[in-house]
């Protein structure tokens, strides 16, 4: 048999045993530190910024992001006393849990209207007329640690630092009125 037939049957093979065996990984002994760059999140709140912070995240792999949210009932936060739900745009707060990530739970709020309270009649959900108003969510961004992949030799999961986008609540918010004038100009 020549050699060059020998290695297309070799990797034939091992082609077909990686396929009927898949690499089962493992959590790594120890994970890399958690950065905690706060001059980095607090730079993700500023316009236009997020984008960039965030890239690192458009780079994970779909199967490692696993993200679900559970409502947090009965917690001493919801209570009638609380700003999250005196606000014209309430909100609850909900577990964020996902397991390709670390710490895998994290609370964040959640609106609990699209409709801003003392507005509905004008709610953008009812129409879309300039000046109509919504619930919008407010973000900060915290460093995660992320799953990335598996390295295959050592059979262990790999993590990254991630900026992550969190809701911390809600506010009323209105849509641009498209029918205003434009500033006025000095004629040239």
């Amino acid at each position: 048999m020549h050699r060059l037939e020998f290695q297309v049957i070799t990797l034939f093979l091992a082609i077909s045993f990686a396929r009927t065996n898949p690499i089962v990984c493992r959590e790594p002994a120890q994970l890399p530190p958690l950065i905690t760059d706060v001059l980095n999140e607090s730079i993700a709140i500023l316009p236009g910024q997020e984008g960039m912070i965030l890239r690192g995240l458009n780079s994970v792999e779909d199967s490692f992001v696993d993200i679900t949210r559970e409502n947090i009932s009965n917690h001493r936060n919801t209570e009638t006393r609380s700003c999250s739900v005196k606000s014209t745009c309430p909100w609850h707060f909900v577990k964020n849990v996902d397991p390709n990530r670390r710490p895998k739970t994290i609370i964040e709020a959640q609106c609990s209207f699209s409709c801003c309270k003392r507005s509905a009649r004008t709610c953008c959900d009812l129409n879309n007329a300039p000046g109509c108003t919504r619930c919008q969510p407010i973000y900060y961004y915290v460093h995660v640690l992320r799953r990335t992949g598996c390295d295959v030799t050592t059979r262990r999961y790999t993590y990254e630092n991630k900026l992550e986008k969190i809701t911390a609540g809600c506010t009323c918010i209105r849509n641009p009125n498209i029918f205003r004038p434009p500033f006025p100009t000095m004629p040239s």
